[in-house]
């Protein structure tokens, strides 16, 4: 057995020793800063606290990996829970990964230090500091570090974590990379992991390391109710050589939160083929089990070929999300960790997934389908275009023609419409045909939810007898505002619809009031579209022209009372919406006939108020009424 395992057999036994407490002391071994002090304290005296500091090692190779364990102690040699140890490197070629980190109840901390380059055998010192109730207290730990031998060091293992401190119940990416003797990455190894020590479970318990020399894993921190430290084994075999590396990290409480929360993701799809696009969900609870909803959930990759196209989504009424993901082009198969992260008063939560990515023989046609929506984001009760363009990738590439796509809603408020307008249930899939470039066209309506949500649309053919699929996301967002439309007809002059112009004739002999009557529909919603039923609003006149001849008169529904003008004062009714929201009232306008040859007009601006939820609603509508009198026929003599 190479020297290096031996090495790793030391650490296990060390490791112990230091997590239980009882790590051995270093008294006796000249401290080089503290002259006449020992390694392990800085004072010969009875200081009121110790700190010891011990290598898992006595000696490492270049660019080796060791855990440092510091156990800080009070004069009574009880273990100091819940204090910072930073580290760092006093003297030697090493550097600190690791450089701080709080103590356990069992007054342990430990550091991740890597050895640096050197072309004879050096003597490394890593020294921790610690300072409790205003006192400091110092230790220092040695070991050596030698060159590197390619005879002996044939392959080796490192590893890293994607943090150095979680929360309880999160998860986190851990990167084994293995090297050669002339550190060039060394692939398709597999690597096993398992939790050497603390309070975590491994998601993930095995992986293959792919062209970087990279293989990663999931590890999900436990519970502990204090600070608590967790060391990550992996282990592989290199020409019958059993290699270790071991790297820790620690779970501490959130101290200033009662309420703790879960995120969790999960892919569509374990499998994916290189430049497929899949989705995956996110759940947001408590840690009650409850839903969180309205939280932004931000999604990236950790690590892997991918890209993310849905980078940030917000949880809906089930604390759930969705964000769409796709695979790139990798020379071999590999694996993408995807992230997800959420912030809760202060408290950050993280999920991973893993995804395998597979590659495909280049003389193979490869088909591509993507899917998209004219509209990010929508209202309720209202519709989206869905697209689906299938291509096939192989040089040069062209639209696949006259292929069947399957759309469907797999998840949120949501319903495909078919080519009549027939809205169709929940999770039916509606079916359309790729054009001349490869396009396939349908319509969706959004449903009616009581907070923002998402829907997630799956399109899927079959070309060559493989299954394509692809995804995409759409946004319903419910807002607080609302909004009160006059429902006037359009016309060249008023594009708007908002100051239609009524118009008429009189004969030459008439005289006296000519009324218009103007029969005024309107509809109360709020601003996602759905109606406000059974709202009491408010019609008053707001201004006219003023002419002093014009006599305007509001007349609501029975046994509503109508109003005129002049005479009343403010010019006032009330109409309540019906059950779709709508409400309807009269306006009359009358106009003194303006004798013969001669035109009167008048112009009516009329206001629309409501309070919804404390919120006041006003719109404005009108029209123009104008008469024109016909000459008076000419009189022979």
């Amino acid at each position: 057995m190479r020297y290096i395992v031996r090495a790793a057999l030391l650490l296990l036994p060390v490791l112990m020793l230091t997590l239980a407490g009882c790590g051995s002391s270093s008294s006796g071994n000249a401290d080089p800063f503290n002259p006449g002090g020992t390694i392990g304290g800085t004072d010969t005296g009875a200081a009121p606290y110790t700190l010891t500091v011990i290598p898992a090692k006595t000696a490492a190779l270049v660019n080796e990996e060791m855990i440092v364990t510091a156990t800080l102690r009070d004069a009574n040699s009880r273990p100091v829970a819940d204090q910072t140890v930073n580290f760092s490197i006093a003297a030697g070629p090493a550097t600190a990964v690791i450089a701080s980190a709080k103590t356990d109840s069992n007054g342990v901390a430990l550091a991740f230090i890597r050895a640096g380059a050197t072309a004879v055998t050096t003597n490394v010192i890593v020294q921790g500091a610690s300072t409790v109730s205003g006192k400091s207290v110092v230790g220092y730990g040695s070991f050596q570090v030698s060159p590197a031998d390619v005879n002996l060091n044939s392959a080796r293992l490192s590893l890293a974590t994607s943090s150095s401190a979680v929360s309880p119940n999160q998860e986190l990416l851990i990167t084994a990379t293995a090297r050669d003797g002339s550190n060039n990455p060394v692939s398709n190894l597999p690597v096993s992991f398992r939790i050497a020590a603390g309070p975590a479970t491994m998601l993930t318990a095995s992986s293959v390391t792919d062209s970087n020399g990279q293989a990663t894993a999931i590890v999900k921190a436990g519970n502990p109710s204090a600070v608590a430290n967790v060391i990550v084994e992996a282990t592989t075999t290199v020409n019958t050589d059993q290699i270790v590396a071991n790297v820790p990290f620690q779970v501490v409480p959130t101290a200033n939160s009662t309420v703790s929360y879960r995120l969790t993701m999960t892919p569509s799809k374990q499998v994916v083929d290189n430049n497929e696009e899949f989705y995956v969900t996110a759940f947001l609870k408590d840690s009650g089990g409850t839903p969180v909803p309205g939280k932004t959930v931000n999604f990236s990759v950790a690590t892997g070929e991918a890209s993310v196209i849905t980078a940030a989504a917000t949880t809906g009424s089930s604390g759930e999300c969705f964000a769409r993901i796709r695979a790139l082009n990798p020379a071999s198969t590999s694996a993408v960790i995807l992230q997800a992260s959420a912030t809760i008063d202060t408290t950050t939560v993280t999920a991973l997934a893993p995804v395998q990515i597979t590659t495909q023989p280049l003389s193979a046609s490869i088909i591509k389908m993507t899917l998209v929506s004219d509209k990010a984001s929508v209202g309720v009760n209202s519709d989206v275009i869905l697209t689906a363009s299938v291509t096939d990738l192989q040089s040069p590439p062209k639209p696949v023609q006259n292929k069947e796509v399957s759309f469907k809603v797999l998840a949120g408020p949501g319903n495909m419409v078919d080519f009549s307008g027939n809205v169709l249930a929940q999770g039916v899939a509606t079916l359309a045909s790729t054009d001349s470039i490869g396009n396939a066209v349908c319509r969706l309506r959004s449903g009616t939810v009581n907070s923002s949500s998402s829907i997630i649309v799956q399109a899927t053919t079959t070309v060559n007898d493989s299954l394509v699929t692809a995804y995409t996301t759409i946004e319903v967002v419910r807002q607080n505002s609302y909004v009160i439309n006059f429902l006037t007809s359009k016309s060249p002059t008023d594009p708007d619809g908002t100051l239609n112009t009524l118009t008429a004739t009189l004969p030459a002999d008439a005289a006296g009031l000519f009324t218009f009557k103007q029969l005024v529909p309107f509809q109360a919603l709020d601003n996602n579209g759905v109606p406000l039923p059974n709202l009491d609003v408010s019609i008053e006149i707001n201004n006219t022209g003023r002419n002093l001849d014009t006599q305007i008169q509001l007349i609501p529904p029975l046994p509503g009372l109508p109003v005129t003008y002049p005479g009343a004062n403010p010019l006032i009714v009330t109409v309540r919406t019906d059950d779709h929201g709508m409400g309807i009232f009269t306006c009359n306008v009358s106009l003194e006939a303006p004798g013969p040859g001669g035109f009167n007009a008048e112009s009516i601006i009329y206001q629309a108020t409501a309070t919804v939820d404390g919120i006041t609603l006003r719109s404005y509508g009108g029209f123009i009424a104008s008469l024109t009198q016909e000459k008076a026929a000419a009189t022979t003599p």
